[in-house]
């Protein structure tokens, strides 16, 4: 199934649609005819510079809120990729090639990985140990900062 006009993918960066600097894009061809279905933001260094800028900033925000906070945040994000899963799958079959079962068993185990980051108020506790009557040890983890991500392209949704 290909769209009869295809999408036009800009960054998303803080918050917004943003055209790339370079005006550029690249066509997304269907696996299955060829035919156009998209076309996605060429960015400029530039471009991702103001992307990891942006990240950045938001960073602080983030990391000032509670591990429970944040979990709940992912909580909700499960939620809504289950609820849409079968619209996320359909993408994966036009972008990917993959029949809908298998894009429907994509989503579910990208999915799995948020339900582990949804755990994070469990799996982050510090522990305090006395080493001796004069020293404490304490183990804690921190937000450190902005990181990337590239999945593989026969795993798109992880």
């Amino acid at each position: 199934m290909t769209n009869s006009v295809p999408r036009l993918i800009n960054n998303f960066i803080h918050g917004k649609q943003v055209i790339p600097s370079t005006s550029k894009y690249l066509p997304v061809h269907s696996p299955i005819d060829s035919s156009i279905i998209a076309s996605v933001a060429l960015s400029s260094k530039a471009d991702v510079d103001d992307a990891v800028q942006s990240a950045q900033t938001a960073f602080h925000s983030w990391s000032a809120l509670t591990t429970k906070s944040r979990a709940a945040i992912l909580l909700k994000f499960h939620a809504l990729v289950k609820d849409n899963s079968h619209e996320l799958a359909q993408l994966i079959v036009q972008e990917n090639g993959k029949n809908f079962t298998e894009a429907l068993a994509d989503v579910a185990k990208g999915n799995e990985t948020v339900e582990y980051a949804c755990s994070m108020p469990q799996l982050c506790q510090g522990k305090t140990l006395r080493v001796s009557s004069a020293v404490t040890c304490e183990d804690r983890r921190d937000a450190l900062g902005v990181v990337a991500s590239i999945v593989p392209f026969n795993f798109p949704f992880m």
